[in-house]
């Protein structure tokens, strides 16, 4: 049994997930979850109210809706530990959350005059003594208020050593309450500046901000831009293993579908071959029209190189009439091909002309790149059926190449969603899950790799270098979200950690977004610029949907900065000997091109 004292240890092991069940062989035998109240609260909520009227729930209407029993499971069993000695235990809330949590009163705690600040933000300080024994904490409240709350624990008594077991659910951080230490552990940069000395060197119990959605009810309700039925729709490919023999699609139906999956057969034959899929049920509560789905993922292997194919998603021993769509796979050998890149799209409509007008001038483009923020919040399963919905007429006959963003693991709730919706290569970090980062290599020009800078960066290190000096291809590109060279916004870590490896390794360029604006570097080396290409590496910074103007001056390792924030969407065209490329408006003229020659 894990226990903390007032010593300070990191632990970045578990991240929370918001609105999952976990169950246990003790199930039954511990106390209903916040997230079972929640979905049988807000069931009963949505009888007899259209959706106006959810909308306008305020807080005393739902907790007139709360039985006895679900109040003291949403003011006890959000979060809980265990003490060894009597201790006080303090609530830091933010100051600015208009509507105090419900349970600090029901609850017997105190608000204190004490004051906790860091950069952005003052938080008020509400108290309550426990004695030896189970800490039962509630919700953050029915609003999703970002920032959730922190909490210190200090002895009752001077002269007693405060231990700390049974933490559920475990924060990524046990810290001294002490300037200089960090509360959430999706911002570790924002730091407390300002502690009173009452709270000074007690135990800071650190979280997630997004911890505060567990619990949102009020304003929380969505609709999706369509429909399950049990007819296929939403489909999209994806690569989890070699493009030139595999491909992975992906689809939705309604639940009750049994037996699905994909037939393929090569452009020309007549005959089907059928993949099962495997299905997951995607549930979420606050989607008034599609509350529950099925997601389905078919992955065909033992492909062709270099051919086309017809597919169409259905069940089992029922053959298509007709083909849904087709792709093809890759080439061993090619002398040339071309690809898209977007980053920040967040699944906004204005982003689709830019890729329908790179598809114009690129019409035999093999996939397209997205360096992260594909969605506006990860985990609304509607903002991933919007941006299919519009991504339609590409992704059902091009692969998604995605990267994770802060947008697709919002505010520290990680990418559950994102892997259950893409089936990725299952080539990434050993500590990492499935699809969080990746590798792939298309034909023999290529090798794309695609890195989740949202989780650790040094703990990633050693997995990007073995996997950037195993390949032989000519070309070398990697993508992910947050920029390493930026002006107002650039991320140090990154560039030291991983820049060192794209230096040694040659890798020829790195493409990021994140920062919503338009930046192409020099060719850098050890963090200076440098002459030529073949000496260093390229920083691309792009965004979809319309960015930020920006009033700085350029920055000296800057070839190209524009600051008008118009969105674009990049192609690359690729030989053995040259890489060529063209960043495209939607108007389809070129903002910005370069070829880079071997």
């Amino acid at each position: 049994m894990p226990m903390y004292t007032q010593a300070p240890l990191r632990l970045f092991a578990l991240a929370f997930c918001a609105m999952a069940l976990i169950l246990s062989p003790l199930a039954e035998a511990t106390p209903e979850s916040v997230a079972e109240t929640m979905t049988r609260l807000t069931e009963r909520i949505r009888e007899g109210r259209d959706e106006a009227a959810l909308n306008a729930l305020d807080n005393d209407t739902v907790l007139q809706a709360l039985t006895e029993e679900e109040r003291l499971v949403l003011a006890t069993e959000h979060w809980t530990f265990t003490v060894n000695v009597p201790v006080v235990v303090s609530i830091v809330r933010h100051d600015e959350q208009k509507i105090v949590p419900f349970w600090l009163e029901s609850e017997a705690f105190t608000k204190t005059d004490l004051v906790v600040k860091n950069e952005l933000n003052t938080y008020e300080v509400w108290q309550k003594s426990f004695p030896t024994g189970k800490v039962g904490l509630g919700i953050n409240g029915f609003e999703r208020h970002r920032p959730h709350y922190f909490v210190a624990v200090g002895p009752q008594n001077p002269e007693d050593v405060v231990e700390i077991s049974d933490l559920a659910p475990s924060p990524p951080a046990i810290l001294p309450f002490s300037p200089g230490s960090f509360t959430y552990a999706d911002w570790d940069e924002l730091v407390l500046t300002e502690v009173p000395d009452a709270l000074n060197g007690q135990i800071l119990l650190t979280t997630i901000r997004g911890r505060a959605r567990e619990a949102e009810i009020i304003g929380a309700f969505r609709s999706s831009p369509s429909v399950a039925t049990d007819k296929a729709d939403l489909t999209t490919l994806t690569w989890s293993d070699d493009p030139a023999t595999t491909q992975a699609v992906q689809w939705r139906t309604a639940t009750g579908v049994e037996n699905s999956g994909v037939y393929t057969r090569k452009k020309g034959e007549e005959a089907w071959t059928f993949t099962e899929a495997t299905s997951v049920l995607l549930e979420d509560r606050n989607i008034l029209n599609n509350t529950r789905i099925l997601w389905h993922t078919a992955e065909i292997t033992g492909l062709d190189a270099g051919s086309e194919y017809e597919y169409a998603p259905g069940v089992k021993d029922t053959a298509p009439d007709q083909a849904a769509s087709t792709f093809k796979t890759a080439p061993r050998e090619t002398e040339q091909f071309s690809f898209l890149w977007v980053s920040d799209n967040h699944k906004r409509p204005d982003s689709v002309p830019l890729i329908e007008q790179a598809r114009k001038f690129h019409p035999d483009a093999a996939f397209i790149a997205i360096s992260g923020d594909l969605i506006g919040t990860g985990q609304h399963r509607d903002d991933w059926e919007t941006l299919f919905t519009l991504y339609g007429d590409f992704i059902t006959e091009i692969p998604l190449v995605p990267a994770l963003g802060n947008h697709d693991t919002i505010d520290g709730l990680g990418s559950v969603m994102y892997r259950s919706l893409f089936r990725l290569p299952d080539n990434g970090p050993e500590r990492l899950e499935r699809g969080q980062s990746h590798s792939m290599e298309y034909g023999n020009l290529l090798q794309l790799v695609s890195v989740d800078s949202t989780d650790t960066i040094e703990g990633q290190t050693q997995w990007l270098e073995e996997t950037l000096s195993s390949s032989q291809a000519p070309w070398k590109i990697v993508q992910f979200h947050f920029p390493p060279y930026a002006p107002d916004e650039d991320y140090p870590e990154i560039r030291s950690l991983w820049g060192d490896i794209f230096d040694k390794y040659h890798v020829d360029i790195v493409l990021t977004g994140h920062v919503h604006y338009y930046l192409r570097s020099f060719p850098m080396y050890g963090g200076q610029r440098v002459d030529s290409p073949a000496e260093g590496t390229l920083y691309l910074i792009s965004v979809a949907v319309a960015g930020r103007e920006k009033g700085e001056p350029a920055p000296d390792y800057a070839a190209v900065f524009r600051k008008d924030g118009v969105p674009t969407c990049q192609a690359f065209t690729l030989t053995p000997h040259t890489l060529t490329m063209n960043a495209y408006t939607a108007e389809g003229t070129v903002y910005d091109s370069f070829t880079l020659k071997k």
